[in-house]
């Protein structure tokens, strides 16, 4: 089992230097900009899980021009109508968009000029009218907005286009031409189907691509859970060894680590984070966060825990000064500081690689957990969940495909390091 547990710790290392390469950058630039995600479904699943239950994938569809007009095809197959279909015009002039159903009927859906991009599932009037020659019964449009208006669309002639949806799967064509005239090869516009699945983890309730968040915010997750752990391990030492001497440095530092022991750590690291950090604001709903550097966050964490363990350490040197090996040397004129070095530090490195490696996990889970409070040091796994902070508790839904991924990842790097922990702990015991 601890090959097992050495086998997660290098994978989700490996994993934090490569995944942030299989992101699109510009994604990350745009996490916080609610306008950039109106192109993505918003809250579905993965595409591997729509594979296993027939849902439709997002795609962009490829046109064909052909005598002045631009004809797209939408092979459906799918047990469930897609969540939208978007229309991006490249050109200011008029155009009429027309769908063909696999059994020949054409539908007129637009006609004038497009402002922005189309949203064919808010198209009321073209829907209702959809509606009145392939629904029985006809739906109203408020249980069309209850259920997915595209079902109208999609549905098989003569069927209830609502509560007992049967598709009519085939190929659907989608033309767009110019009301008054051609179009040009240059005018093509654009068609993106959002369909019920998306990428490699789906998406939040905003439309955002969560592998960006998983993939590109493990670098800065496990980076500075790494390094504050190191950072806490390392200053552990020190305050533990030089507390339990008493010296006029040893005394200060000893009632230091009492005080910090003595401080709740969430509240300390309100504070410290507010004081080196920085509050980030814009006009969009998902920018106000405080944004703190990396390195900052991994010295914060650091301090936090720096109490507990520094007191432990400090235990450890107490009993260790009480042997009597320790009076010899006393006896012989070495200084409290040669005791330290060459006496109780060999002792002290094996816990100290134990508390680095349980300290970890517990780092990973703090600023993981800071993110609800949308402090979020760089772009790290606190980012993706800070959704239900920034969108509203109430309007926020815990998707499995986004929680599933961050709890299993947080449970594996933990048994890992306490598991590693826990091995380093047998052997300074039995050392003992």
């Amino acid at each position: 089992m601890r090959r097992f547990s050495m086998l997660i710790v290098a994978f989700f290392i490996m994993f934090s230097i490569i995944g942030p390469h299989t992101v699109v950058e510009k994604n990350v630039e745009n996490w916080d900009n609610v306008s950039y995600w109106k192109y993505y479904p918003t809250g579905v699943p993965p595409e591997w899980y729509g594979d296993l239950v027939g849902l439709p994938k997002t795609e962009w569809l490829h046109g064909t021009y052909q005598n002045g007009s631009f004809e797209y095809y939408y092979n459906f197959h799918y047990s469930k109508a897609p969540q939208n279909i978007l229309i991006i015009p490249n050109t200011t002039r008029n155009l009429k968009i027309m769908l063909v159903d696999p059994q020949g009927k054409e539908y007129n859906l637009w006609n004038g000029i497009v402002p922005g991009y189309l949203n064919l599932a808010t198209l009321r009037s073209s829907i209702m009218e959809i509606a009145g020659d392939k629904c029985n019964p006809k739906p109203t449009w408020s249980q069309l907005l209850f259920h997915n208006p595209l079902r109208v669309i999609f549905s098989k002639p003569g069927t209830d286009c609502v509560f007992n949806f049967v598709p009519l799967k085939g190929t659907y064509k989608i033309i767009i031409t110019g009301t008054f005239g051609r179009l040009n090869r240059g005018d093509e516009p654009k068609v993106r189907v959002l369909g019920l699945s998306y990428g490699r983890m789906g998406t939040d309730v905003y439309g955002r691509d969560i592998w960006t968040g998983y993939a590109y915010g493990a670098r800065e997750t496990i980076g500075v859970s790494v390094l504050g752990a190191g950072i806490l391990a390392l200053l552990a030492l020190v305050m533990g060894a030089l507390s339990a001497v008493a010296t006029s440095l040893g005394k200060p530092i000893d009632v230091t680590s009492r005080i910090l022991t003595s401080i709740p750590p969430l509240p300390l690291a309100v504070t410290l984070v507010l004081i080196f950090g920085r509050i980030k604001y814009d006009v969009t709903p998902l920018s106000l966060r405080i944004n703190i550097n990396p390195y900052a966050m991994a010295f914060i964490v650091a301090i936090i825990f720096l109490g507990t363990s520094s007191r432990e350490i400090r235990s450890i040197v107490n009993e260790e000064l009480r042997k009597d090996y320790i009076e010899s040397s006393r006896a012989m004129g070495a200084t409290q500081l040669q005791i330290l070095r060459f006496h109780v530090l060999p002792v002290l490195i094996p816990y100290v690689v134990y508390l680095f490696a349980i300290s970890v996990p517990g780092i990973i889970c703090f600023i993981t957990l800071l993110g609800f409070f949308n402090v979020v040091p760089g772009f790290n796994w606190g980012t993706v969940m800070s959704t239900p902070l920034r969108a509203g508790i109430a309007t926020y839904v815990p998707y499995w495909w986004e929680v599933f991924p961050l709890g299993l990842s947080l449970g594996l790097i933990a048994y890992a390091f306490i598991d590693i922990g826990r091995l380093v702990e047998s052997k300074f015991f039995r050392k003992a």
